[in-house]
């Protein structure tokens, strides 16, 4: 990838549980591919050149809806939650771009597709449409998806990723630009990742506040949250997010729990997810950094 490490010069310690999870997803993800490693069918190619196009008989919400019932439901990601200053940037840092001399994690980088780091003193990192286009531009420059490139050529498709439109309308670009390509070109040979961190900066829901509609999201995590469900069954998306923020983990984590359960059990986290404790103590809050699939 085009950037370098935050952690240059900085130790990194611990959290290889973590990415033994992380692998484990990202495993199981590709073992679950079977038969979609072929070529995209001609219908479904047919589907999505008329919902590009524009006054096509096929939308993209049609569009996409064929696309997840031909995955079989199988959008599931995996969501880092721990308190401020727990490491979870750092640790996305070096998912991405490994400091360490050994680990697990340093083959893990070869499958990140893309990412995003959200953060609080830089308005741009926040917009949904900035989001989008950043995601856009990585997928292209990527190599890992041949084909992807040509399919967001086409003019109807660039229209939604114009200045100005795309902040208007983040959804539809997120629609026409990241899923449906995403859904047409050939599945890789091995799963891919997703990775967004603190994507809880900006979406400070208070008490009783209602979150977006889906055709207008406000922020970075409802526009994921509302269309998680469409990515490819080949793609792991990987977030992190403040403990403290509930709206955050509701939005994500509705889907999820069903997955894993025995990770939000005091008593189980250890067994069950292979937790490097930090400190003493039974109550999770003394655990940094808990991981919800």
């Amino acid at each position: 990838m085009a950037q370098t490490s935050l952690l240059q010069g900085k130790r990194f310690y611990c959290r290889e549980w973590v990415f033994h999870k992380i692998q484990h997803c990202l495993q199981e993800k590709t073992s679950n591919l079977g038969g979609l490693t072929g070529a995209p069918g001609k219908q479904q190619q047919q589907q999505q050149s008329q919902s590009a196009a524009p006054g096509g008989g096929v939308s993209a919400a049609g569009s996409l809806a064929a696309g997840t019932a031909k995955s079989g439901g199988s959008s599931w990601g995996v969501l880092l939650v721990g308190g401020p200053g727990s490491g979870k940037t750092a640790l996305c840092t070096e998912l991405l771009w490994p400091t360490s001399a050994h680990g697990s994690h340093r083959a893990l980088q070869q499958q990140g597709l893309a990412f995003h780091f959200c953060r609080a003193d830089d308005a741009d990192t926040l917009c949904a449409g900035g989001f989008v286009r950043g995601l856009v531009a990585q997928l292209c420059r990527s190599g890992l998806l041949p084909g992807y490139e040509e399919k967001v050529r086409d003019p109807a498709v660039q229209i939604t990723l114009q200045p100005g439109e795309c902040e208007r309308n983040p959804t539809e670009a997120f629609k026409r630009c990241v899923l449906l390509p995403l859904l047409g070109v050939k599945p890789p040979q091995q799963s891919l990742f997703l990775l967004v961190d603190s994507i809880d900066e900006g979406c400070q829901l208070g008490e009783g506040e209602q979150r977006s509609p889906p055709g207008a999201p406000r922020t970075i995590a409802e526009l994921l949250a509302s269309h998680h469900e469409f990515l490819p069954p080949w793609l792991l998306l990987v977030c992190s997010a403040r403990r403290q923020n509930k709206a955050i983990t509701k939005l994500f984590t509705g889907e999820y729990r069903g997955h894993c359960p025995k990770l939000l059990r005091r008593g189980a986290v250890c067994e069950n997810a292979n937790v490097r404790r930090c400190c003493s103590g039974d109550s999770p809050e003394f655990l940094p950094i808990v991981l919800l699939v």
